[in-house]
């Protein structure tokens, strides 16, 4: 059994913190002097569950030859095209996205070359508070619900550096969407078949993201604040960010 312990690295323009609890898992922070001070004035424990920054990567895990990585995006809005090869769908949307929590697993081999293993998007209200926050499925297509991002074959991002994770995000939106995996992502809602003319009850992705599209150019046209309806989203049962990351990390958790 590990011993567990907890390194500080003082730098001038930060804080490195790593913790090693008695599985061997070793967590990495960074912060500064600043925040160091407040929770010493504050008398709170060293080990806390997040960095302190608000967006990016949020927290750091590594044991043997697998690390983890979980990553945070704002709300944003994105450009994305869609190949589905019919009249009815625009080949290209603008999107509304919601705070999207990001969890990467890359094992390094034996010659160094690193490798994504397994990849998982979720929905979240805010930026994360807490690691008790509750999650809710991204709204996209392409995503399985138990088994993580489908990129295709031969597409699977490269991962040279940590530092290239931070271009995920934006290679998965740049990657054209299909209705591969996208039902099962939102709560019911109704949608107009351009075919029919008539309502019908669907829980497609790829309708719901031209639904939002159209919602959010018509509040910019009117210049109304546009609000992300998180109403319309499917929870992930009672999961919450801590399960989703245990969940996602099995070479790290297992």
């Amino acid at each position: 059994m590990t011993h567990q312990s907890t390194m500080i690295l003082l730098e001038p323009e930060r804080v490195t913190v790593t913790t090693t609890n008695e599985d061997g898992i070793k967590t990495v922070k960074n912060t500064n002097i600043e925040n160091i001070q407040r929770i010493f004035m504050k008398e709170q424990a060293m080990e806390t569950e997040l960095l302190p920054s608000q967006w990016g990567v949020v927290k750091y895990y590594r044991k043997n030859h697998y690390e983890g990585y979980v990553m945070t995006t704002p709300p944003a809005t994105r450009k994305i095209t869609l190949d589905l090869r019919s009249n009815h769908i625009p080949a290209e949307l603008t999107i509304p996205v919601p705070p999207l929590v990001w969890i990467f697993e890359i094992f390094k081999n034996a010659q160094g070359e690193k490798t994504l293993t397994h990849s998982m998007i979720f929905t979240i209200k805010h930026e994360l508070l807490s690691l008790k926050d509750k999650v809710l499925h991204a709204p996209y297509p392409n995503i399985g619900v138990n088994h993580g991002i489908c990129w295709g074959r031969g597409n699977t991002p490269s991962v040279p550096t940590a530092k290239s994770l931070q271009n995920v995000p934006a290679r998965f939106f740049s990657q054209p969407f299909n209705f591969d995996l996208s039902v099962n992502r939102v709560k019911l809602f109704n949608h107009v078949n351009p075919d029919t003319s008539t309502a019908e009850q669907t829980d497609s992705a790829i309708y719901h993201m031209i639904k939002l599209a159209k919602e959010f150019e018509e509040a910019k046209n009117e210049g109304k604040e546009y609000s992300y309806p998180f109403e319309t989203l499917k929870e992930a049962g009672t999961m919450d960010v801590e399960r989703a990351i245990r969940n996602t990390l099995p070479g790290i958790f297992s």
